[in-house]
């Protein structure tokens, strides 16, 4: 009898993690509900500081370039319109709808009301200790579509 082998890695697979969105949702609801919103913003902090050190060793090295990069892969990953402008010390980031906002209002599921520290917090903790700043010019809480601005410090 013939054995048939499929062999797949991840990387086989299209990036696609939807369901991180809902549980990430259901940990900042619940971080909230139990514990401020103090609380949510220093989990994020933990979180941040945890996964996303090499970016931050990346910006410290290349400067808003490699945030660019990343932030334009990411949302063409996650199949959302992005507008990204780019000079030297600024980045601007305008995005219609955000996928996580979206996907978790599809399986009709509320958004936390702290959901959108996950771009604050995590973007603001990435830049700590660099030469950047992080402000959110724009955010719609209904659809999650925001602009971003990363910028050198003066």
């Amino acid at each position: 009898m013939n054995k048939l082998v499929m062999r797949r890695k991840a990387s086989d697979n299209v990036y696609f993690h939807p369901q991180f969105h809902i549980a990430m949702n259901m940990i900042i609801d619940y971080i909230e509900k139990n514990f401020g919103k103090k609380a949510v913003r220093e989990y994020l902090k933990q979180f941040a500081a945890a996964c996303y050190k090499p970016m931050k060793e990346k910006i410290k090295k290349q400067g808003l370039k490699a945030l660019a990069g990343y932030i334009e892969q990411l949302y063409r990953k996650e199949g959302a319109k992005v507008k990204i402008y780019r000079e030297t010390d600024l980045l601007k980031v305008s995005i219609k709808k955000c996928p996580a906002v979206s996907y978790i209002r599809k399986k009709k599921q509320p958004v936390s009301r702290s959901f959108f520290e996950t771009t604050k917090t995590i973007y603001e903790t990435i830049l700590e200790s660099t030469d950047f700043e992080f402000k959110v010019d724009k955010y719609d809480r209904k659809t999650g579509g925001s602009v971003l601005i990363f910028r050198r410090k003066e």
